[in-house]
């Protein structure tokens, strides 16, 4: 598949900035598994799919806030209208080992979860 000239802008401007971010923090690519929140903000109301931002939020990312995307083990998003803005908002966390080492409450007996 071929990048369009706006998305490989998108990507480059992405890139950039959080090479700043990371150098001015001097934070190292993350090595751990990670999850990743976007917010996108619509200054219109032409349709574009939400998943669509991922792709190349992902790619920009690659190297530089984490080292590798394949380290994103959970995704979230929102996509919402103000009228006149376009911006985003990316939040990446550390996904805590402990926290994925329980997964799901089981039910054991005497547990009273609803089903």
């Amino acid at each position: 598949m071929v990048k369009d000239k706006g998305v490989k802008d998108f990507e480059t401007e992405l890139r950039l900035k959080a090479l700043t971010i990371m150098s001015a923090l001097d934070i190292s690519p993350i090595s751990e598994p990670v999850s990743l929140h976007l917010k996108a903000v619509q200054g219109d109301k032409r349709r574009r799919d939400v998943q669509n931002y991922f792709g190349s939020i992902c790619d920009a990312l690659n190297g530089v806030v984490y080292d590798d995307d394949s380290q994103i083990e959970k995704i979230s998003a929102e996509k919402v209208f103000d009228k006149g803005i376009f911006c985003y908002s990316i939040i990446i966390e550390i996904i805590n080992k402990q926290d994925k080492d329980d997964g799901p409450p089981r039910k054991e007996e005497g547990d009273n979860f609803s089903e």
